[in-house]
């Protein structure tokens, strides 16, 4: 009994154990009196060691870059907007380049220079809308530089060390059904697609071509065009130029962007010479009516431009080209990336395999210009 009583009156009793008692017995009260109270608890127990994902910083940093982009109808004597048809006729998105405003866009998203009576507008984070003129644009890789009249913006982050990844994950940042600014995520699906550039100034064929395109499943909505792709640190991937898209269903989550390299480089061409100059053999592995035959270890001829330097040097239909130079070709995009690289005038010897023999045929290279519509 006295082994009983200084248990009861132990300091480890009364400053350990009975606490304990007594707060098991009163939690146990207040559950019974509100059951969800011990919901609310347990979730915040839960959640308290949780990191919170966001993407808040990536668009903190990059989305002030973003503008949208109007086009709009000019009165009678080209000084300001048509106070009778002032609608906007196009919206779409841009990115600002540089701190005194160029801006880069789509070229399929400004007026064509057979409508000399219509006007770009340029709509900064601040909410202040600006006329934007054309610089010049690139139909082979839907690129347009604009220009306002602007000091002290803020231009994009570009990391030149950054190499897009499949499944780096990446937001979509643009002005879609001109809602205003808009973020969507998802991730780059495939790097390296290519296409052959404007089909017309509303679609784009994805396939061989100069764009080396980069695919992603984040949405890219009507209006999100010359808009930001960005990665988690806000730092630009490339300009949002075409998506596929359901006319009932919507998007497929299939959307394409010029990657920023090729961005960067088409618009310093066009700051310095009004125009991407690149040069132009005129044939195409392409034919509607064919299957591609993508074993051939080349690029096989299905059509010459009648008037192009390919017909002139003798290439023909069915001739395989297999060498430009001493550099071996086995696909179109290294045949495309050495054409476009090489200044128009340039002599290169090209080798085609003909009837089972290689044939050399000298090429003098034009000036690639493709048609404005």
């Amino acid at each position: 009994m006295r082994d009983k009583a200084k248990f009861w009156k132990s300091p480890w009793f009364n400053f350990l154990a009975l606490p304990v008692a007594l707060g098991l017995i009163a939690a146990a009260i207040t559950l019974l009196i509100n059951p969800k109270l011990g919901e609310t608890i347990g979730d915040k127990l839960y959640t308290s060691n949780k990191d919170i994902q966001s993407y808040s910083y990536a668009v903190a940093r990059s989305s002030p870059s973003v503008v949208n982009i109007y086009v709009s109808r000019l009165n009678q004597d080209y000084t300001g907007i048509s106070t009778e048809t002032g609608e906007i006729i196009t919206s779409a998105s841009g990115v600002i380049m540089s701190s005194d405003g160029y801006i880069v866009t789509n070229y399929h998203v400004i007026p064509s220079l057979n409508e000399p009576n219509r006007a770009v507008w340029a709509q900064t984070s601040d909410g202040k809308l600006r006329q934007a003129f054309i610089v010049g644009f690139d139909r082979r890789t839907d690129l347009a530089v604009l220009k306002i009249r602007a000091n002290n913006l803020q231009p994009i982050p570009i990391n030149n060390n950054y190499e897009p990844q499949v499944g780096d994950v990446v937001l979509a940042l643009g002005n879609p059904n001109n809602l205003g600014l808009t973020v969507t995520h998802g991730i780059i699906s495939a790097t390296a697609r290519t296409g052959s550039g404007l089909l017309t100034r509303e679609m784009m064929n994805i396939r061989e071509g100069l764009q080396d395109l980069i695919q992603t499943d984040a949405p890219i909505n009507s209006g999100n065009s010359g808009g930001a792709l960005v990665n988690t640190n806000g730092d630009l991937v490339g300009i949002n130029t075409a998506s596929f898209d359901n006319p009932r269903y919507g998007t497929y989550g299939i959307g394409f962007a010029v990657p920023t390299h090729l961005v960067v480089r088409v618009m310093n061409e066009i700051l310095k010479h009004g125009r991407v100059i690149r040069g132009y053999l005129g044939i195409s592995d392409e034919n509607a009516e064919l299957i591609a035959n993508n074993s051939i270890n080349g690029v096989l001829v299905r059509y010459i431009d009648p008037l192009g330097p390919a017909a002139i040097a003798d290439i023909r239909e069915g001739d395989i080209i297999v060498q430009v130079d001493d550099k071996p070709i086995h696909n179109v995009r290294e045949l495309i990336d050495i054409i476009s690289s090489t200044s128009p005038g340039t002599i290169l010897n090209i080798t085609v395999l003909r009837q089972g023999k290689n044939v050399v045929c000298p090429v003098t290279l034009a000036e690639d210009r493709p048609n404005i519509d």
